[in-house]
């Protein structure tokens, strides 16, 4: 039986909660009634600015207590496969932030935990709720490049807006450094990141799935330190992932991801995260995550179809821009509202999440394997990654 309201409890206060809330807060049949957060202070906070009845510091607790159906988890990765499971073991529904494991068995362990309980579980893979995102695959879907043959993309450098109007950021991230708890060992940038480019190679490549990758390795320029995105704790590594390859199960297709901005010393034109399809009669660019400098006929595009004998369209995706990244692209909010909006839809109506805890595993035994490989100095079958491979052991 369909529930007549989503009552929400949300744990984790960084970065996402802002924008989840925009979510719940938007959608007439969800409410946020409980908020839960390791920081007293940060939880009356935000319970105090956002009209929140209920604030707690212990999630056992809210999940005993609270009057909630829904859970919303925005904590640290190594919390999220755990904090997954204990939800679904106490009937609730629920939507999670990515990287949603560590490892391919804690995250198939929830996943269980959340079919037996009969609860939806939506992992939050923004990317493939992203407006420019939803279009290139619409577009794809109405054959208008025919067959995808190739995806390729670029990261450039996140530029942060001066005065973000996003959630404010914890005084201590460490463990998005930390290898054992961001889960990516010596590569957690890429264990945090990377997730979002295998589900974004697959949403754009329908039908295929990833099969191999292959890591190309290069060691930073050595002198001055440099930093990513300035809400990150990142600074220049030794060793460096600038290029992933990868091949599907349907061997025509193939992908590629090429990074570089400030993290690793290098300089792109075009910021942030975009991608290029080729189909057999056509293209499609498309602006992704901080996106910015797509240019077509003069004026900045978020969207360009180039198709063979056709007509070429630009296309813009004006939803107030983003909160956080200097960019149209409207990555913070609007894509997590997407996404939380589909979670309230799917419970509603009883149907299947677009993006699941399943696919969220993939993406992490994808880029698992993609750290096997620059290990390993080879490429990588994805089914080559066991159930408790890590890659912090």
């Amino acid at each position: 039986m369909k529930p007549e309201l989503v009552k929400v409890g949300m744990v984790g206060l960084g970065l996402a909660a802002t924008s989840h809330f925009k979510g719940y807060a938007s959608h007439p049949h969800a409410e946020v009634v409980a908020v839960c957060e390791l920081d007293k202070a940060r939880a009356e906070r935000f319970a105090a600015a956002h009209g929140i009845a209920d604030t707690y510091t212990c999630y056992e607790e809210m999940l005993e207590t609270a009057e909630i159906n829904t859970v919303d988890i925005a904590t640290p990765t190594f919390l999220h496969a755990p904090m997954t499971l204990q939800a679904a073991d106490a009937g609730k529904h629920i939507h999670c932030e990515k990287p949603f494991c560590r490892y391919v068995g804690e995250g198939f362990e929830a996943c269980e935990a959340a079919r037996r309980n009969g609860c939806k579980l939506v992992v939050g893979e923004t990317y493939v709720f992203l407006s420019s995102h939803i279009k290139a695959r619409e577009l794809i879907e109405f054959g208008e490049i025919g067959r995808p043959l190739q995806i390729r993309q670029r990261h450039g450098a996140w530029l942060a807006r001066k005065r973000a109007s996003a959630g404010a950021i914890p005084p201590d991230r460490s463990w998005r450094v930390d290898g054992e708890k961001s889960g990516g060992g010596d590569y957690p940038w890429i264990f945090d990141h990377a997730v979002h480019f295998f589900a974004t190679a697959e949403y754009l490549m329908p039908n295929a799935k990833v099969s191999e990758v292959y890591a190309v390795t290069g060691t930073c320029g050595a002198g001055s330190t440099k930093r990513g995105a300035a809400h990150d704790p990142y600074t220049t590594p030794e060793v460096d992932i600038p290029i992933i390859t990868w091949k599907y199960d349907d061997t025509d297709c193939q992908g590629v991801w090429m990074r570089a901005e400030r993290l690793n010393g290098k300089y792109d034109y075009m910021r942030g995260f975009s991608t290029t399809i080729i189909g057999e009669s056509g293209m499609i660019e498309v602006l992704g995550e901080g996106g910015d400098n797509l240019l077509w006929d003069g004026q900045q595009q978020h969207l360009v179809l180039r198709r063979e004998g056709k007509e070429t369209c630009g296309f813009r995706f004006d939803e107030g821009g983003d909160d956080v990244w200097q960019s149209d692209i409207c990555y913070y909010s609007r894509g997590h509202i997407n996404q939380v909006h589909h979670l309230i839809d799917c419970i509603r109506q009883n149907t299947q999440p677009r993006y699941t805890g399943e696919d969220g595993v993939h993406a992490v035994q994808c880029t698992l394997a993609t750290i096997r490989s620059a290990r390993d100095a080879r490429p990588v079958r994805i089914g080559e990654i066991e159930p408790e491979y890590t890659a912090y052991q």
